[in-house]
């Protein structure tokens, strides 16, 4: 009983410190100029854990924390919003999703700590979010969430990003050779720490900015006019100082970048108090 105690008052602790850190911590540094230099990731180490058995049984408590009090809202129609048709129940309360968000953020915080859990929980389907993607909407559950969180550590700083092609984002880490598995290709690289991933991610990602073309490159969406070239050439050289900027922040840290949010781009979180929900149609 006096452990289920302790456990509850340290997570709310640590609920409160985490939604703030997430927030105003690493994550928000500013972009600058800066430049990849000649550090590589292997010279980063991964962060240590004093008190593992402790970070397990948080995580655990956070990972349960992600499955909604609220039923799972029905979306039907064509996935395009002006069709879609988004019900929400009668008894579905806005307010019982900010733990479920407060949680998230905590597990955004606690970066490779908790990437082992949250990979290994595959199978649980219980709804844990809704959210809208440009003209679609989705519900999330708790496996989802637990997936993205990891995803999002590993390109942390993508929300920062101006969104101006469609397509190569996400080519960091490649799968091929891994089954596809994320949970594979980390237990394969975890002991060369997020830092050091997160560096190839970002290289990988400046590499893809230098290589895109105006003239080529296709708009952020399929229905979307391509930028003037002018302001593309601007926006992504925008993008490659703030990918450098992140860089320089993690080799002179020697600590992971903190992502600020799981959402980002064309894509939000919704049916929260702060947020509102989609009107049913």
């Amino acid at each position: 009983m006096r452990k289920t105690i302790f456990i509850g008052f340290g997570i709310a602790i640590a609920l409160a410190v985490g939604f703030f850190a997430g927030r105003w911590s690493a994550g928000g540094l500013p972009a600058g100029p800066g430049g990849n230099g000649d550090e590589t990731s292997e010279t980063l180490k991964p962060v240590d854990d004093p008190h593992p058995e402790e970070t397990r049984a948080r995580v655990k408590y956070l990972i349960e924390m992600l499955a909604s009090k609220n039923p799972r809202p029905k979306i039907t129609g064509e996935k395009w919003e002006t069709d879609a048709i988004v019900k929400y129940p009668k008894e579905y309360n806005d307010s019982l999703q900010v733990p479920v968000y407060l949680a998230l953020q905590q597990l955004l915080v606690e970066g490779e700590g908790a990437f082992d859990q949250l990979l290994a929980h595959t199978d649980d389907k219980r709804y844990s979010l809704t959210i809208k993607r440009i003209e679609q909407f989705y519900n999330r559950s708790v496996s989802d969430v637990c997936k993205s969180i990891v995803e999002r550590n590993l390109h942390c700083c993508h929300p920062e990003l101006h969104l101006i092609t469609r397509g190569g984002w996400y080519s960091y880490p490649n799968l091929e050779s891994f089954e596809g598995s994320l949970a594979k290709w980390w237990q394969k690289n975890k002991t060369r720490g997020l830092a050091a991933l997160q560096i190839e991610s970002i290289d990988d990602t400046i590499a893809f900015m230098r290589h895109l073309d105006a003239r080529t490159a296709p708009p952020w969406h399929a229905q979307a006019e391509q930028f003037p070239i002018d302001k593309f050439n601007r926006l992504r050289d925008e993008n490659v100082r703030i990918l450098q900027a992140v860089r320089q922040s993690i080799v002179h840290t020697g600590k992971p970048y903190r992502p600020v949010i799981l959402d980002g781009w064309s894509s939000k979180i919704i049916a929260l108090p702060w947020t509102g929900r989609e009107e049913d149609k």
